[in-house]
């Protein structure tokens, strides 16, 4: 729970009766079906479905998009995720069958964040899957993208399976590409990406990878998810290909040949005109 956040203050007072750090820590058993791990007392396990039950989620889910007193204490719930670390308020929703994290952020934020998605999904990119909700489009949900026995670990922790646990850009590129040649593409074709689009925000816990959950082994880069502060959502507000020039200086011809895959997507999206104007220029 953030308690920088008003929603957050406000459920923790519902389930609990307080606000106070130290009850919150003993008395909640908080739970998330994308984090590594969940504590439980010796001997006591439940498994992740009977903790996570979707009616009780969708309960503390919609207190938290909408800030409503639900008397959420007489469900007496062991908290589900009520939310997840981020610049806005997130949730976990079960809806026909499958998990989706919402998010409540600028309408430009939703924008970006589902139309670049849209564009690599369309090229066969692996990226999450996001969807507007609402009118103002100041709501937007991804699909869990874990599959059964897996879960996603950021590369913030990862790293330190690492001889070089820096944050160096270059190491980080090696340290992906030692794990084999499909991760050191998937990674690329994130980069490729966030240069185009004028990501800035790909922090370390922004990409990782998806991980067993029986045998730790790690499976597969995770798919491109987050970027709501990219492309006309950044800081500045405009756009710039600066990033894209920067990155496309040490380019070889598969970079290229992914950047001409990109570009060729982004004229069928009007909303993509600067980027694939900019994309075109200079592959010219």
């Amino acid at each position: 729970m953030d308690l920088t956040s008003v929603q957050h203050r406000n459920l923790m007072n519902e389930l609990l009766g307080s606000r106070d750090k130290t009850i919150l820590a003993l008395r909640t058993h908080m739970f998330s079906i994308s984090d590594t791990f969940t504590c439980f007392e010796a001997g006591d396990f439940t498994p992740r479905l009977q903790l996570c039950k979707p009616e009780n989620q969708n309960t503390v889910s919609n207190f938290i998009l909408v800030s409503s007193d639900t008397s959420l204490r007489n469900l007496q719930v062991a908290t589900p995720n009520a939310s997840t670390d981020g610049s806005f308020t997130k949730t976990w929703k079960y809806e026909k069958g499958a998990w989706w994290l919402y998010k409540l952020q600028p309408t430009v934020a939703s924008k970006a964040e589902v139309e670049i998605s849209r564009i690599l999904r369309e090229i066969g990119w692996d990226a999450a899957e996001y969807a507007y909700m609402g009118s103002f489009r100041k709501r937007v949900k991804s699909r869990n993208f874990l599959q059964p026995k897996e879960f996603f670990e950021p590369y913030d922790s990862f790293r330190f399976f690492f001889d070089d646990p820096s944050d160096d850009e270059d190491v980080i590129y090696q340290n992906i590409a030692s794990l084999g040649p499909e991760f050191e593409k998937a990674w690329k074709r994130i980069l490729i990406a966030d240069a185009a689009f004028l990501n800035t925000d790909r922090h370390m816990r922004n990409y990782g990878f998806i991980r067993s959950s029986e045998t730790g082994e790690v499976l597969r880069m995770a798919p491109n998810f987050d970027n709501n502060q990219a492309y006309l959502a950044n800081p500045s507000g405009t756009y710039s290909d600066g990033m894209l020039k920067l990155y496309m200086k040490n380019a070889d011809s598969w970079d290229y040949k992914n950047l001409k895959l990109l570009c060729s997507a982004m004229k069928e999206h009007p909303y993509m005109k600067q980027a694939y104007e900019a994309c075109v220029a200079y592959l010219k």
